[in-house]
């Protein structure tokens, strides 16, 4: 026999208040702002659908934010397919939209194990666990844990032992080391693209950008210090990929199946591998998928040759971690590069493609000053286009873990409405979270009104839009 498996990916806002927020903000939205209306597809739980399908089970992936459900559209979604498994992926935004589901999902089907997996699970545990409605958590990469526990679930085995799952028994909570990482990726299946409405993603990439195109990952881990994030918490230090064979694959198989014309890596550095790199280009190349594609990279990994050899493969755009114009605040956040490294490379990318920047603001220990020399250095650098964040801190990264350390956040979250990258987190940064949160609205609507001119830092006096 094999189970009934749903797999939830809780959405950052409800439907209605997303439509709201996309009408609101599509200024920024179409200027490169991610943060306003995240709307990415669910990679991970596509993966933990193709390694399930392949054990034999049935599988239903319940895209609530791709199809903008509420509360009331899972419920008849649960009661109609009654899984014996729930399992909802929770990155720390999206915790308290987690936790509604997996109190739904126990209400309408109430025999039914709740699982709970993702980034904050993995970093959390104790507080995931905490939540009565949520039976089991899995912790790193779930695609070998979420088998092994359906498999003892379906045979009535035990499972205290599967690597990665913490447990609850007799009311008491025990945490398990994460998962083992899986060091040969080719061993699992390809991400399921069926599962989710891939569509809804294709369509938001063309309305806003022009071109039918949809994300994708190629590998896992980072060997990085960036104080600010907990990659490296969450899929260890090592990197490791799919191969290049298997990635064009894929590319081909989704503009066989979607009529895509591009793809979006989403891999925090997509050419850490100088090898792998070489040859994903020469073997799309090869292929004539005639598919143009965007990629995430270090500025300090900027090179121009490997620019040139990618960009006749397709590449159109590069993604860069930019993040600060103070070095002071570049030091803050370990991200080994200067203000002069900025600018120097960002002008080697931008002889070739497109170029786009991140940049946050309300870090710790962060001025005024500070925010102004970030405003002032991503003006010169004249971007193609950019996102903007406000710092939020993330368990598992150093920064929160002396953000603790100082008395100034408990380790243990509950303010999570604020933990959206785009609302200030009080008593952190110099700046005061009303100030924080005007200075940011200004910001964006500068580089969506008036990029190529020049304009004052906004003013205290100034309002907010």
């Amino acid at each position: 026999m094999s189970l009934r498996i749903a797999l939830v990916n809780p959405a950052f806002y409800d439907g209605k208040e997303f439509r709201n927020r996309f009408d609101d903000y599509l200024d920024w939205i179409k200027g490169g702002n991610l943060y306003v209306a995240p709307f990415e597809p669910p990679l991970g739980l596509a993966y933990l659908a193709s390694s399930l399908k392949a054990a034999g089970h049935e599988v239903r992936l319940i895209d609530m934010q791709g199809l903008l459900m509420d509360s009331t559209a899972l419920e008849r979604q649960l009661k109609y397919f009654l899984p014996h498994i729930v399992g909802i992926t929770a990155m720390t935004p999206t915790l308290p939209e987690a936790f509604k589901a997996a109190e739904t999902a126990k209400k309408e089907v109430p025999d039914a194990v709740v699982v709970l997996g993702g980034v904050h699970p993995t970093l959390d545990p104790e507080g995931t666990m905490s939540n009565p409605n949520v039976d089991f958590v899995i912790r790193g990469e779930g695609e070998i844990a979420i088998r092994e526990l359906a498999a003892a679930i379906e045979n009535g085995s035990a499972t205290e032992n599967i690597d990665g799952v913490s447990y609850r028994k007799e009311g008491i909570v025990h945490v398990k080391p994460r998962a083992s990482l899986i060091e040969e990726l080719d061993s699992l299946p390809l991400a399921d693209y069926s599962a989710f409405p891939s569509e809804k993603y294709i369509a938001h990439n063309a309305h806003l950008r022009g071109i039918r195109g949809i994300s994708m990952l190629i590998g896992r881990g980072c060997p990085f210090n960036c104080s600010f994030c907990a990659v490296n918490q969450t899929m260890g230090r090592k990197w490791r990929s799919r191969s290049p064979e298997l990635v064009v694959k894929q590319i081909l198989e989704l503009k066989r199946d979607y009529g895509i014309e591009g793809i979006w890596f989403k891999d925090s550095i997509f050419n850490l591998n100088k090898n792998w790199t070489r040859q994903f280009a020469k073997l799309l190349i090869e292929s004539n998928a005639n598919i143009k594609f965007q990629a995430l990279t270090r500025i300090d990994m900027i090179d121009e040759e490997e620019l040139l050899m990618l960009k006749k493969a397709g590449l159109t755009q590069v993604d860069l971690g930019i993040e600060a114009g103070s070095l002071r605040i570049l030091q803050k956040l370990s991200k080994g590069i200067t203000p002069e490294k900025i600018i120097k490379n960002v002008a080697i990318a931008k002889k070739h493609v497109k170029v786009f920047g991140f940049f946050m603001i309300g870090i710790p220990g962060e001025s005024e000053e500070d925010i102004f020399e970030t405003f002032n250095l991503a003006k010169k650098l004249e971007l193609d286009r950019w996102t903007w964040s406000i710092y939020s801190p993330l368990p598992g990264s150093r920064l929160f873990d002396e953000l603790v350390s100082s008395g100034k956040i408990s380790p243990t979250l509950t303010d999570y409405a604020n933990i959206h990258f785009t609302q200030a987190y009080g008593g952190i940064s110099e700046v005061p979270p009303e100030r924080l949160k005007q200075i940011y609205a200004e910001i964006n609507d500068y580089f969506c009104k008036n990029r190529g001119t020049t304009q004052t830092w906004p003013s205290p006096e100034s309002n907010v839009p």
